[in-house]
């Protein structure tokens, strides 16, 4: 199963990256290409990362409980991802629902209110938190051991996209108060 996690990360990572720079684009009004099959791909490559997820947290609860560690104080990286991926979980359901819509056959997008602004702001942050503490696992899954050569770049190219998809989400804000 950590395999499988292992490889299911990767793919969802590139397709994040994709549906997001693409999604910022459209958001920004210079772009048009639409996202859709993308997206439900990902999801549910996502519902399958969660799911695994879920299935090793309880082992490793069982594990924790066995040994008699302390849940949180010795183990707060561990709880911070997976609080972080519960969270990503959460906003996913807000950035669905912020999206899409169809009244009479005719796609309209809700109101992109302030609420909504900043559930997507705080999917961007939550989305950056959970890859950036992740990411060593998964090259560690890899075998790449020499970490201290990626983790700059690693922090700089996801610090980037990340800002300019949040960048995106806020000239979307605008845009909608302009109307």
């Amino acid at each position: 199963m950590r395999k499988l996690n292992a490889v299911i990360s990767p793919i969802i990572l590139v397709l994040f990256i994709v549906h997001g720079v693409l999604g910022a684009f459209n958001l920004m009004g210079t772009g048009s290409v639409t996202t859709k099959v993308l997206a439900q791909t990902m999801l549910g490559l996502i519902a399958v990362h969660t799911l695994i997820g879920c299935i090793l947290t309880g082992q490793t609860l069982h594990i924790l409980r066995k040994s008699g560690a302390g849940y949180f104080r010795d183990n707060l990286l561990f709880w911070a991802r997976r609080i972080s991926g519960f969270l990503i979980m959460a906003l996913i359901f807000f950035h669905v629902t912020a999206f899409s819509g169809v009244s009479a056959d005719n796609y309209r997008l809700p109101l992109f209110d302030t609420f909504r602004l900043i559930t997507q702001i705080f999917l961007v942050v939550s989305v950056a938190f959970h890859v950036i503490t992740n990411a060593k696992p998964m090259l560690i899954s890899f075998g790449i051991k020499k970490l201290k050569p990626r983790v700059g770049d690693i922090l700089f190219w996801m610090s980037a996209l990340m800002l300019f998809m949040a960048a995106a989400f806020i000239v979307y804000y605008l845009r909608w108060r302009a109307v």
